[in-house]
């Protein structure tokens, strides 16, 4: 019984591609992603793959240095561990690899959409968010019966905002870089949304990330960002000036139409807590559980982590891993 384990790194897109292949994922999983993200991190990040006979497993994961330890996290984007089938024996195999890798412990994603959750403890895993999908193999007059009436009364002039849409490739993405951090500090968002310069440009030049603005008398007022592979599409970003604010129902919209229109199953509009969530709810997709992994692989080095950072070591429910909790106060996890 041959089983394969290994972390393929950035240096290696060709190999990246290989394993992603014939597995359903998104566009968190690709090396174009996981690149991107690693210019603003500068983190070590890395494909886990295990094979055996004939399944294969995936999942992004990033190397983190704290006090000599390494843990790993999951790059931002909706990734998490896909594969295209289950081995009731792969968490023994992948707590096995990381062990002997040096991790201290592990915060990574499951995706929901491709979901591999079966495949580890339920104490593991954590409910934290809530994604909402749209099944774009319904016809358009399905996906518009399924919006709320207010979203309806929003798109009635929708013959209007098409002429107003921006497709300048360049004019959007001088937009983006402008405009991101005094939009992302409006919103209060989260700390993973500080990318630089450097992730965004990569980011918006790759063949399959989509940028669509609203005009307005004195140009831009927003700017959306979708990505997408064969087996899923996904709403990155939205940017708007204040005046633009209420452009991000027709360019959502517009994205459903458009990745419709290209063949693209499912929308990932990505999830949010209070008034985000209600407001991607009226959408009417379909509502999918966002969970993620905490795990420990050396139980002696993480309580002594946590004791040096004055911190609970044994509340799994709360931020983790705890020891990094003093460099992200207010920091919500992502």
């Amino acid at each position: 019984m041959t089983i394969q384990q290994q972390c393929i790194s950035l240096d290696d897109p060709a190999a990246w591609q290989r394993a992603l292949s014939g597995i359903p994922h998104s566009f968190g999983h690709t090396w174009e992603n996981c690149y991107a993200m690693h210019l603003t991190s500068g983190q070590r990040t890395y494909l886990y793959c295990l094979e055996h006979e004939d399944t294969r497993i995936v999942c992004p994961i990033a190397e983190r240095e704290y006090d000599g330890a390494i843990d790993i996290v999951k790059p931002f984007g909706f990734s998490g561990f896909v594969g295209n089938g289950n081995w009731e024996e792969f968490q023994r195999h992948w707590k096995q690899f990381v062990r002997e890798r040096g991790y201290v412990c592990s915060y990574l994603g499951i995706n929901p959409v491709f979901d591999h959750g079966d495949s580890f403890e339920p104490a593991e895993l954590f409910q934290y968010d809530t994604v909402h999908l749209l099944d774009l193999s319904q016809d358009m007059e399905e996906l518009w019966r399924n919006l709320s009436t207010n979203r309806k009364r929003q798109l009635k002039d929708w013959q209007r905002i098409n002429g107003n849409f921006v497709f300048q490739h360049e004019q959007l993405v001088d937009f983006f870089l402008e405009n991101h951090r005094a939009f992302f500090s409006r919103k209060g968002a989260d700390q993973c949304y500080h990318f630089s310069d450097e992730t965004l440009a990569f980011l918006f030049d790759c063949e399959n990330v989509v940028l669509v603005g609203v005009g307005g008398a004195k140009g831009i007022e927003a700017v959306s960002v979708f990505a997408y592979t064969a087996d899923l599409g996904e709403y990155l970003f939205n940017v708007s000036l204040p005046e633009g604010r209420d452009h991000s129902v027709p360019l959502i919209w517009f994205g459903v139409n458009h990745l419709k229109h290209m063949g693209i199953p499912m929308l990932n509009l990505g999830g949010g807590r209070g008034g985000v969530g209600e407001s991607k709810r009226r959408y009417g997709g379909r509502e999918l559980p966002l969970r993620c992994i905490k795990q420990i692989y050396d139980d002696e080095r993480y309580h002594q982590l946590c004791r040096k950072a004055g911190v609970d070591p044994d509340d799994p429910g709360g931020y983790f891993p705890a020891y990094r909790k003093a460099l992200h106060i207010g920091v919500k996890e992502d």
